[in-house]
């Protein structure tokens, strides 16, 4: 049994690699753009993505905690193909929604469960305070996945936006072809199986998992700030490819760009325990959060260097995705791991649905410049809160223990 947990973490390197080799990731708002869909249009169509993923993400994270990661890792792979055939046949708007929902379906089942199942795994081998530097070499391995994507996706895009979405839907098959080698962890097939036989409804799960949130509001407080982090990133990583369009930049030029950010990602992500150590979690939250406001600033001022702020987006989120994720894992049962998990998400699509849109709508009447500054106004305030409400339950969380 050993053995087979110890091959989890291999094959989620793998995994993982596969997953990330997403080569349209940066090139969609361009393949759409060019398919005649307008910024609002394309705005909404990301809605209509985290939309789904609001209504899909908490169940289907408990679906992992009582039918198991593997069966929604498998899953999800399999509805990502489908998306991925729809999205190249697709010349419509309807066409193209439908895609995104199978593709949010696909994230939902993935999302939570693939993280639990490398915590648990870990958890059952009487490893888990190995998580943060193994998480942080996994996040260093999609980072590197994510910077071999984009550049590929941008030559290719150069040539034929079709070969980039043909050769994209061949590595999703890849990684569903790999995600049969999981073993399932017996903390959750035993444990947390038995006690959905036992209550027989997937509402039960739901409750208590959130139960346990509004019992730990560190992390409560902790996945609204990731959700944040998240949302900004995601927001000027995706509306970049059209902002570097407009400045002139080629496809391959725009890929390049994004290949160096996510080699810069990847080190951050490795890294990052290193970072935690030094700054502690606080420390590092509040670094982070003050780099995120200064690249929306700067990609507003100085637009000459906004390549330069651009790229550091990436490394600001390789370190937040892997700190957050230690500090959440690190302070939730594991029977409702991949629920809690998908509440991170869930969370974070409640964002996008809000931010995406509206700033699409604003950078296609007031241009990129000015709602780079809005945005980075909006978020200052949010960033507060957070940070005080953080800091205030994860100090009531150290006197209880």
């Amino acid at each position: 049994m050993n053995h087979n947990l110890k091959r989890n973490i291999s094959t989620g390197y793998i995994y993982n690699f596969f997953l990330q080799l997403n080569i349209t990731s940066a090139i969609w708002v361009l393949f759409l753009a060019f398919k005649g869909m307008s910024l609002v249009e394309i705005g909404i169509l990301e809605s209509i993505y985290h939309i789904t993923g609001l209504f899909l993400e908490l169940p289907s994270g408990a679906l992992a905690d009582l039918r198991g990661r593997k069966f929604c890792v498998i899953l999800g792979r399999a509805v990502n193909v489908l998306s991925c055939i729809l999205m190249i046949t697709s010349s419509s708007f309807w066409g193209f929604a439908i895609s995104f929902i199978l593709s949010s379906a696909a994230m939902n089942l993935n999302s939570g469960a693939a993280e639990a199942l490398i915590f648990d795994s870990l958890k059952e081998l009487g490893e888990e305070e190995k998580y943060k530097k193994i998480w942080g070499q996994l996040a260093f391995v999609m980072s590197i996945s994510q910077g071999i994507a984009v550049l590929l996706g941008g030559i290719l895009a150069d040539i034929n936006f079709l070969y980039a979405y043909i050769f994209g839907t061949i590595v999703q098959m890849a990684a569903l072809f790999i995600s049969f080698n999981f073993n399932e962890p017996t903390i959750n097939a035993h444990k947390a199986y038995k006690q959905a036989k036992k209550e027989k409804m997937l509402i039960n799960q739901l409750i208590t998992s959130i139960n346990v949130l509004r019992l730990r509001k560190n992390v409560f407080y902790t996945i609204m700030f990731s959700a944040l982090m998240g949302s900004l990133q995601t927001t000027v990583f995706f509306y970049s490819q059209q902002y570097f369009s407009d400045m002139g930049y080629t496809k391959t030029m725009i890929a390049i760009i994004c290949a160096a950010g996510s080699l810069m990602e990847a080190f951050s992500s490795k890294y990052a325990y290193r970072i935690e150590d030094w700054l502690n979690f606080k420390g590092s939250i509040l670094i982070i959060s003050t780099l995120n406001i200064l690249v929306l600033a700067g990609l507003s001022l100085f637009k000459k260097y906004s390549v330069i702020f651009y790229i550091l987006t990436f490394v600001t989120g390789g370190l937040a995705f892997t700190i957050f994720s230690n500090y959440i894992n690190m302070r939730i049962p594991s029977e409702h791991r991949a629920t809690i998990l998908s509440f991170d998400s869930l969370s974070f699509s409640i964002f996008m649905i809000c931010i995406f849109p509206l700033f699409g709508v604003a950078a296609e009447h007031i241009g990129f410049t000015v709602t780079f500054a809005i945005t980075a106004i909006a978020y200052i305030p949010a960033m507060i809160f957070l940070m005080i409400k953080l800091n205030k339950h994860t100090n009531a969380a150290l006197e209880e223990n």
